[in-house]
């Protein structure tokens, strides 16, 4: 099954630039401020770890979706960098929440540790992601079973819980020792997962050549943790500004993807939407004419029954059919005819007027109207102004010879009504309106005709 998200467009570079200038902007913004610092606000804090916890959630979902879609293990991998960081976010979150409400009354560095955690694994999965991708780029994978997608999940809860686990119980005694020269492991480690994000930065970008919009999203949520890193490593301290711009780039990236997905995803089901019309048109739309087809008849006239059962109206049903037409098509071609038929189709599509009401041609000449909340002599109104509609409108095409030897083209009408009260069997009423068409057609052509109610 094709993928959702596939060849990257024009206008993906351009969004994907437009980002990444923005994240610059705010990258160089965070470094010019580098040396303004506040006090340390922990609830500001809380709310950034918070709304980007949730934003990765979100895209890990989306994700997820376009996994048990498309079957594309990278999609999954993908996603299960987003809700791994999700997790570790929510658990740096309840520590904040924690210190906030005073439950806490030493410092700990466990949301520190969760936060470095995270981006790790999020690199790792990203890493897995894109080797999936060199794999299976021609490899036509199958779609999923919700087991596969579970194993995937259930390998994230695992990592999750333990590790959430040993960095809280351990997070009144973690120090952070300083090493030869002064450097401390925290900064050490920030450091390394530098290097290595710079090290996916290319990765991404050589393996993928950014021709796919889901990594082209990777490249773009990778310079913007790689900016985020950047200004973390560079920060003076977790109370100055610098800091600050960090944790906005850290709600930046999964805000990107979330967006990004969204978008695409609209996208899919707005071609989806442009196809089941096209659907419709090809099985219910009569090719030459452009009005309801006899399979749309069909279909459509038994929930009119059942409608105007249930509220008690009445229904009309109107058989139309040319007259002569075989004649018409001898004598000026089989293109004027169609041209007729069309003018026809037209004139009466513009002569009905309750939303309810629709025509249909039901093959050759012969068309039919469907008049619900329309009774007898409503029916036979208009009928008649179909009938003198269609002569003048259809006539004009003739030659100006015909017209001025009397020709015209006319159709004749039978006309079946059905009121509350008795027994509707859409048949015997077709049944009757065929013999009205009879009728009108024996009388002369030309006539709407009435036909008999059953007794």
């Amino acid at each position: 099954m094709k993928s959702t998200i596939s060849r990257t467009e024009q206008g993906n570079r351009v969004a994907a630039t437009t980002i990444l200038v923005a994240c610059a902007a705010l990258t160089l913004a965070g470094f010019l401020a580098r040396a303004l610092e506040g006090a340390v606000n922990p609830l500001l804090t809380f709310f950034l770890v918070s709304a980007g916890g949730i934003l990765n959630l979100s895209t890990a979902c989306l994700l997820g979706v376009q996994y048990l879609y498309n079957g594309k293990r990278y999609f999954a991998q993908f996603g299960c960098a987003f809700l791994l960081r999700g997790l570790f976010m929510f658990t740096e979150g309840v520590l904040l929440a924690n210190q906030l409400a005073g439950m806490t009354t030493h410092i700990t560095r466990a949301p520190f540790w969760l936060w470095l955690v995270a981006e790790t694994s999020f690199a790792v999965y990203v890493m897995l992601s894109v080797r999936s991708y060199s794999l299976t780029r021609t490899d036509p994978h199958t779609r999923p079973g919700y087991s596969e997608a579970a194993r995937y999940g259930a390998v994230v809860l695992i990592v999750w819980v333990t590790v959430s686990l040993a960095l809280v119980g351990a997070g009144h005694t973690l120090v952070t020792p300083h090493l030869a020269g002064g450097v401390s492991i925290e900064t050490l480690a920030l450091g390394s997962l530098f290097v290595a994000y710079v090290a996916l930065w290319w990765r991404v970008a050589a393996v993928t050549r950014l021709t796919h919009k889901l990594f082209l999203l990777v490249w773009v949520v990778v310079t913007i943790s790689l900016c985020q890193l950047l200004l973390c490593l560079t920060a003076p301290s977790e109370a100055s500004y610098q800091w600050y711009a960090a944790r906005l780039l850290a709600l930046a990236s999964p805000g990107v993807a979330t967006l990004a997905l969204v978008w695409e995803i609209t996208r899919q089901y707005q071609s989806l939407a442009l196809t089941n019309t096209d659907l419709v048109e090809k099985v219910f739309i009569d090719p030459l004419t452009h009005i309801y087809n006899r399979r749309y008849f069909d279909n459509r006239i038994r929930l009119v029954v059942e409608r105007v059962q249930q509220h008690a109206i009445p229904l009309s049903v109107l058989l139309i059919d040319i007259d002569f037409f075989k004649q018409v098509n001898d004598r000026y071609g089989h293109p004027f005819g169609d041209a007729v038929l069309q003018r026809i189709a037209n004139t009466i599509q513009h002569c009905i007027r309750l939303p309810s009401d629709f025509a249909v041609r039901l093959g050759g000449e012969e068309f039919a109207v469907v008049l619900p909340e329309i009774d007898e002599h409503a029916a036979l109104r208009v009928a008649d102004r179909i009938r003198e509609s269609v002569k003048h409108a259809s006539t004009e095409l003739l030659p100006q010879t015909a017209r001025e030897r009397g020709e015209a083209i006319t159709i004749s009408v039978g006309i079946a009504s059905w009121l509350p009260g008795g027994p509707l069997v859409i048949s015997a009423m077709l049944e009757r309106a065929d013999k009205a068409l009879y009728q009108a057609k024996h009388k002369g052509r030309d006539q709407s005709v009435l036909g008999q109610m059953a007794a």
